[in-house]
């Protein structure tokens, strides 16, 4: 007999175990010490943090896959809405392809359904493998490699190194930027102990009030040289243009110990900023040199269609008046399938009766689309999803020109 239950506090040296065998790049060389404190870490927050909890799939009592559910405040189109994620999720070796990965997810969206969660995200291994899965692309993270001297130059007034002392000012600055960032998720006090200690962080601050901040270590480029280094930027958070200003100028400071910058950023334009926009790769394609490298990583899902317009009825979207009937393929959450119906009047949508306009399309299309991951007209033009009449394609598409999310979260 097979069960997905909450982890006991025994069982989290069997999830140790599953893990290091599943990701062992990605956790080298752990000794006992290292295996044990990490055992403490997660039996104390199994007990304490009820936005983070451990959850195993049992066969006959033993452990044979595991995985992390966190429960996020997530902004969505600037609504605070509850939403779910899922990481380190593993398979014991010797029981592969015995759909046991799909019975945790199984049990991960019917978790959220029943918190009332409209949307779940995750990082996925494999894109495809979990787009069968209804999740949908979200959008492309950007790598730049920036020489330190090609960046603005100005006043580091106000910027410093920050500290322990400094987490509840960069609690707060990040967590305006979430509020003011469509994707973007909120922190709690106890991510700034971790992120501290990760990073090397330096702040901008004003007035007693930090307006940004950036989370950086050095790489090395030859195990030769120690002296040859980028700095990577995974964090970089600012609230307006002056904080921007004060942290690049610190960046650019950097000239005479950084061979060049490494950006990990959603910003699509910042190859604006720098005098030279290339990243050092010699790479031309059809007279183009390249300025960056893109990814796609985070995936979005649409847990509970109805509860996500319904949510979202309390923000202002575009203006455009039409009825909507989506006619949405779910198989793999059956209980999401179906049709609905949305108002969108007054720049606020609503689930209504009555429609204009019918859309045919699978559950990730939809996630892409009202995330705004993606423009209505771009995927219609693909074929991936039809429409009743498409002389409304041009109305539809305006009314799905939404921002788009930026999520910068480690789970």
């Amino acid at each position: 007999m097979s069960v997905v239950k909450r982890l006991e506090p025994g069982d989290f040296k069997e999830y140790v175990r599953v893990t290091l065998e599943v990701y062992p790049s990605m956790f080298p060389s752990m000794s006992d010490q290292q295996i044990e404190v990490w055992i403490k870490r997660m039996q104390k927050q199994q007990k304490e943090d009820s936005d983070l909890e451990y959850f195993g799939y049992f066969r006959e009592d033993k452990l044979l896959g595991a995985m992390r559910l966190h429960t996020f405040k997530m902004n969505v189109h600037g609504v605070d809405m509850l939403a779910g994620g899922v990481g380190n999720m593993c398979v014991d070796l010797t029981s592969k392809k015995e759909h046991i990965a799909k019975e945790l997810m199984k049990y991960y969206h019917r978790h959220f359904w029943e918190m009332g969660a409209p949307l779940v995200l995750l990082w996925p291994f494999r894109h495809d493998f979990y787009m069968k899965m209804g999740y949908g692309y979200g959008c492309k993270y950007n790598k730049y490699k920036v020489k330190p001297g090609d960046l603005p130059k100005g006043s580091k007034d106000g910027v410093s190194f920050m500290r322990q002392e400094d987490k509840t000012e960069l609690l707060g600055c990040f967590n305006r930027y979430a509020s003011a960032k469509h994707g973007m998720i909120y922190k709690k006090e106890g991510f700034f102990d971790r992120f501290l200690n990760r990073y090397k962080v330096v702040g901008y601050k004003t007035g007693g009030k930090s307006g940004g901040f950036l989370g950086f270590n050095f790489k090395n480029l030859d195990p030769d040289n120690p002296l040859r280094q980028n700095m990577v930027i995974e964090y970089m958070i600012y609230e307006n243009r002056e904080a921007l200003r004060r942290l690049l100028s610190f960046l650019h400071t950097q000239l005479d110990q950084v061979e060049r910058i490494e950006f990990l950023t959603y910003d699509g334009d910042l190859h604006f900023l720098p005098k030279d926009p290339t990243d050092g790769s010699e790479h031309i394609f059809f007279i183009n040199q390249q300025s960056n490298v893109q990814g796609l990583g985070i995936m979005y899902r649409i847990l509970n269609k109805e509860r996500f317009i319904e949510d979202l009825s309390s923000t202002r979207l575009n203006p455009e008046t039409v009825r909507v009937r989506f006619m949405v393929n779910d198989s793999f959450l059956p209980v999401n399938q179906g049709n609905m119906t949305a108002h969108f009047k007054e720049e606020k949508p609503e689930i209504g009766e009555g429609y204009d306009v019918t859309i045919s399309l699978n559950i990730e299309y939809l996630s892409s689309l009202l995330m705004g991951v993606v423009d209505f007209k771009k995927i219609w033009t693909y074929g991936l999803l039809e429409i009743s009449d498409s002389s409304y394609v041009k109305l539809l598409d305006g009314l799905f020109q939404l921002p788009r999310p930026e999520t910068i979260e480690e789970f």
